[in-house]
């Protein structure tokens, strides 16, 4: 399994355009094929950081997915949204309990 912690940060002025975009992001990416959760949390001690908390069940998976059209064309809308650039880590992980 893979798991992917992305942190991102947004201005205040860009705050609902990007949340709109990836309340969106969300509910789309969660069907997909591969994908075992993916969710958006926002950090309780900085309002304007954002995090995307995703499982996939494998990298190939993942890969299919970040390789796609479609996830290119999502980085090109937020990309201008956030206040710097993600900040991205990717784990291989495996299941060890219920």
């Amino acid at each position: 399994m893979i798991v992917i912690r992305i942190r991102l940060k947004v201005d205040q002025e860009n705050k609902h355009a990007l949340l709109t975009h990836l309340k969106t992001e969300v509910q789309k990416n969660k069907t997909l094929s591969g994908c075992l959760t993916y969710s958006l949390y926002q950090d309780v001690s900085e309002s304007n950081t954002y995090l995307l908390y995703e499982e996939w069940d494998n990298l190939e998976s993942f890969n299919l997915y970040k390789n796609s059209a479609e996830f290119q064309k999502i980085m090109i809308a937020l990309s201008p949204l956030l206040a710097g650039p993600p900040d991205s880590v990717y784990y291989d992980s495996e299941i060890v309990g219920p």
